[in-house]
């Protein structure tokens, strides 16, 4: 018998009460369905699950998620009972753009004070610092916060395997990027107390004598959208908590969240002719959150960015800007996308009157269909 486990449960499952439960497979799941005991649910992810109608146990297996902290890119595994249900490849907010529009706004908030007009007064001596965080680093704590907590909304989460990172920074100066890591690890370690999630710790050099014992590879681009870019790590931290033994890759998803709009910037940097400051953007566009996912009649998917005269502006998938008049729906969901595979080449019939043993080619589709009921 191989030690191989493939993740045939993919779907996960949501109790009554909205508690996480053991996923299933997608043809009990369509069973459910159509018995009417269950509907159907998505995750941030776009991923599909159900939710039961009826009560049901609510016993559940040890599920642990490993975490792989990056200054750029995070890694996230999940592994409920002997299975990987799904791995997520976070892309951090850039924290050089974030720096660079706090020091613009404090430029502007600075001018203002030495102008006759409405201002905001100086409060940067009565803030109390304890656990202050800085926006810089503040906001790619939130965005791993966001991924950790729908993991745990949708799995029933009881460990966590950490790679706890830590620089000497008093004797090494060359180590600015690990502050990005190591600041905001005790808020992290404050969300899982919270949900009487046990957590794990490991140091750098056990997590790569750990991923060669459990037979998993890893790339040295970290930039690669791939599985053994950063959740190689991950779930070999998974495994090692719980199974101790060689778990089957499941699903792999990246989750992109790079994007930050522009809030509270109302004019111009540069007044135009006139000296009037032109009205340049706020938080929402006609009333919608700036971020969200959007979906035009045409089929068109995108991220809502701005306003062009009276249109919504969006980021299309090339991350051009482009404008609607209506929007066919929102979502608050994650922006996801799949890992980009080399097209598998099949060998069909041999085409009449070519030379012996030339064959001819095509590319073969290997999508896997959500699963579903009339």
């Amino acid at each position: 018998m191989s030690d191989k486990m493939h993740s045939k449960h993919s779907v996960f499952v949501l109790g009554q009460n909205g508690q996480p439960l053991t996923p299933t497979t997608p043809s009990k799941a369509r069973k459910l369905l159509a018995g009417g005991v269950a509907k159907k649910v998505w995750s941030k992810f776009n991923t599909f699950g159900i939710q039961m109608l009826v009560s049901t146990r609510t016993e559940t297996p040890d599920a642990t998620l490993g975490n792989d902290w990056g200054t750029k890119f995070d890694g996230y595994a999940a592994v409920v009972g002997k299975e990987n249900p799904l791995n997520v490849m976070l892309l951090l907010p850039d924290k050089k753009v974030i720096v660079r529009k706090l020091e613009e706004r404090r430029t502007l908030r600075r001018a203002r004070r030495h102008r006759n007009c409405r201002r905001r007064a100086a409060r940067f001596d009565n803030r109390k610092r304890g656990g202050f965080l800085a926006p810089s680093q503040q906001v790619i704590v939130q965005s791993r916060e966001k991924v950790i907590k729908e993991m745990c909304r949708i799995f029933p989460i009881n460990h966590a395997a950490v790679e706890d990172v830590r620089f000497n920074h008093a004797k090494h100066r060359w180590g600015a990027n690990f502050s990005t890591v190591e600041i905001g690890k005790t808020r992290l370690r404050k969300l899982y107390a919270d949900r009487n999630i046990k957590q794990f710790d490991y140091r750098g050099w056990e997590t790569e004598e750990l991923r060669k014992k459990y037979g998993y590879k890893k790339t040295s681009s970290k930039s690669a959208e791939k599985f053994t870019a950063h959740c190689a790590d991950a779930l070999t931290l998974a495994v090692d908590v719980s199974v101790g033994q060689h778990v089957e890759v499941g699903p792999f998803l990246v989750v992109d969240d790079t994007y930050r709009p522009k809030r509270r910037r109302l004019h111009d940097t540069q007044p135009a002719k006139g000296g009037i400051r032109a009205r340049y953007s706020e938080g929402t566009v006609l009333g919608l959150r700036k971020g969200l996912l959007i979906g035009t009649a045409k089929g068109k998917v995108g991220q809502l960015c701005g306003e062009l005269k009276g249109s919504y502006r969006f980021l299309d998938s090339g991350r051009k800007r482009q404008a609607i008049k209506v929007l066919g729906w929102i979502s608050s969901n994650f922006i996801t996308r799949k890992e980009k595979r080399k097209p598998r080449l099949l060998p069909i019939a041999k085409a009449r009157g070519s030379r012996r043993g030339k064959i001819r080619w095509e590319e073969a589709s290997h999508e896997r269909a959500i699963p579903s009921t009339s």
